[in-house]
């Protein structure tokens, strides 16, 4: 099982930043925004062995910040695969790694001080915080 909670904290403190632009800097993932269907907040690829997200150039810088934490999480904990977020969705995919990238963009996300903490810390606090809290909390950030 993984520990998404400890892999986001040595994340953070290998770079000294939780800010996700740069921390996709410093991994070497770059970020392209670029004209998307509005059902598709980004997606993660890779092309001959560089990553890329790429963001729907209409979101708000909210949901910008949330749609990379996400994404750097399938980049960290799911090597080789590529992924596209449905906005019909927000973020709720009942399979396993759309569980662990929400729960790593939570713990991400929980690092930082622009956005509202509270309802992610009660989430955080639990071992294995339930998926359709985490999606709740998600789509609630990202509507504002």
């Amino acid at each position: 099982m993984l520990n998404i909670k400890l892999r986001v904290r040595n994340l953070v403190k290998k770079y000294g930043t939780s800010n996700p632009f740069h921390l996709s800097k410093d991994l070497n993932i770059k970020i392209i925004h670029a004209p998307l269907p509005h059902n598709i907040r980004g997606f993660l690829v890779r092309v001959l062995r560089c990553k890329y997200i790429i963001l729907n150039d209409e979101l708000c810088y909210e949901a910008q910040k949330i749609t990379v934490c996400h994404e750097i999480g399938h980049a960290r904990m799911h090597e080789g695969y590529g992924y596209y977020l449905h906005a019909d969705r927000t973020y709720y995919v009942p399979c396993r790694r759309e569980r662990e990238a929400n729960e790593y963009a939570l713990h991400l996300l929980s690092y930082s001080s622009d956005m509202d903490c509270d309802a992610i810390s009660r989430v955080i606090a639990e071992k294995q915080p339930e998926p359709h809290e985490v999606h709740r909390i998600l789509g609630m950030m990202m509507a504002t």
